[in-house]
C-alpha cells in the first residue's frame, strides 16, 4: 500500500514538472490531481515598459494586467515592471526573445529595428487625422501590418492602443523647417525618426527615453518630441520653453509578445491575452487620450510653455517623397494606409 502511494505521488510530481516546462516563464506553479487532471495551474508572465506610473499607458497596462487575471480566474498572472526597471524599450523588446521579459508595451516604432514593415509606424504625416488612424489600425490594413511584422520578426502584436499625435518641445521658437537647422532633437532609436528629422534639417539624436529629461536640463539636446500626455507627465515643461503643434506622427502603442512564448500558452490563455489586450485597457487609453489632450495643453501652457502653431504645409513639403527616397520597402503598405482615408 505504501509502495502504491509512493508511485502515485511520483507520477503526479512528474506530470506537474511537465506542466511547468510547458511555458516560457520562470514563475509557473501548479498542482495535479492524482488522476492526472490539472488543478490550480498558475502561469506567470512579466510585462515591462519605460513609463512612469502616472502616464496614461502605464495605467492602461495595469488595467490589462487586472483584466487578464480576472478573465483567467487567477490562472494567468502578469507581473508588471514599470519605469524602465527591466531596461529601455530596445532591451525590453530583445528580452522577449531571451526570456528576461514576456510582454512589452511601448511605441510601435521600436519594432522597426526588427521588422522592415514596422517602419511604417513613424512615417511623418502618414495620417490626415485621428479618424484615419483608427480606421487603419482597427481594420484589415492594420492586421496586414501585424501579420507582416510577425513573419519578419517573430513578434506578435496583441493590440494597438491609441497614443495621440506627437508634438515638438524645444528651447527655441520653431515655425518652419528652417528654424530646426542644427538643433539637436532627441528621437527614439528608429531609423525613420532619424531620417525624417535629418530631412527637416535638424540634428536628430537617438536616446533612451529615461535620459531625456536630464539631457534637456543639461543642454545636451535642444528638444524632443512626444504626445502631450507624455510631455506633461514627464514634466518637460520644467526644462523646455516651446510647445510646437507639429502633430507630425501618430504612432500607435503596441502590446507585443514573442510568437514562441505565445505558442507555448494554452489556447484558453492565448484567447484571454488577446481579449484583454483589446478590452478595458485599450478603451481606457483611447478615452483618456481623447478627453485629456485639451487639458494637458492647458496645463502645459499654465506651467509656462509657449504654444507655437507652425506652418505645417512647409513641413509636409520638406518631407515630400520621404518614403520613396528613404524607405521604399514600405511603399506598398504606405499606399494602402493612405488609401484608407
Amino acid at each position: 500500500m505504501k509502495m502504491r502511494r509512493w508511485f502515485t505521488g511520483l507520477s503526479a510530481f512528474a506530470l506537474s514538472v511537465g506542466v511547468l516546462a510547458g511555458c516560457n516563464s520562470e514563475n509557473t506553479s501548479g498542482e495535479v490531481k492524482e488522476n492526472g487532471s490539472k488543478e490550480d495551474v498558475v502561469v506567470e508572465l512579466k510585462l515591462g515598459h519605460v513609463w512612469p506610473n502616472s502616464e496614461i499607458h502605464a495605467q492602461a497596462a495595469e488595467k490589462f494586467v487586472e483584466e487578464v487575471e480576472e478573465l483567467s480566474e487567477g490562472s494567468l498572472k502578469i507581473e508588471l515592471f514599470e519605469d524602465g526597471t527591466l531596461g529601455a524599450d530596445k532591451d525590453l523588446l530583445e528580452g522577449l526573445k531571451v526570456g528576461t521579459t514576456d510582454i512589452w508595451v511601448g511605441g510601435a516604432g521600436v519594432l522597426s529595428g526588427s521588422s522592415d514593415t514596422a517602419k511604417i509606424f513613424t512615417v511623418p504625416f502618414l495620417f490626415d487625422n485621428q479618424e484615419h488612424f483608427d480606421k487603419v489600425y482597427s481594420g484589415e490594413v492594420g492586421q496586414e501590418i501585424s501579420d507582416k511584422i510577425l513573419e519578419e520578426s517573430g513578434y506578435k502584436v496583441l493590440s494597438y492602443w491609441e497614443r495621440g499625435a506627437r508634438w515638438l518641445t524645444v528651447n527655441k521658437e520653431v515655425k518652419t523647417p528652417e528654424d530646426l537647422a542644427g538643433l539637436k532633437i532627441r528621437v527614439p532609436e528608429s531609423p525613420v525618426f532619424v531620417k525624417s528629422f535629418e530631412q527637416l534639417g535638424a540634428a536628430p539624436t537617438p536616446m533612451a527615453f529615461g535620459e531625456v529629461f536630464t539631457s534637456l536640463q543639461q543642454g545636451v539636446i535642444d528638444g524632443q518630441e512626444n504626445p502631450l500626455s507624455l510631455i506633461y507627465n514627464s514634466k518637460f515643461n520644467e526644462v523646455v520653453d516651446y510647445l510646437v503643434k507639429t502633430e507630425h506622427v501618430r504612432e500607435p502603442i503596441s502590446l507585443v509578445i514573442s510568437d514562441t512564448t505565445f505558442n507555448k500558452l494554452s489556447p484558453e490563455h492565448q484567447e484571454i491575452l488577446e481579449k484583454a489586450a483589446n478590452g478595458e485597457a485599450k478603451k481606457y487609453a483611447a478615452d483618456t487620450i481623447i478627453s485629456g489632450d485639451s487639458e494637458y495643453l492647458k496645463q502645459l501652457q499654465d506651467a509656462g510653455m509657449k504654444l507655437v502653431e507652425p506652418d505645417l504645409a512647409a513641413f509636409q513639403a520638406k518631407l515630400d517623397g520621404f518614403v520613396d527616397k528613404n524607405f521604399p520597402e514600405v511603399k506598398e503598405i504606405f499606399e494602402k494606409v493612405r488609401s484608407e482615408k
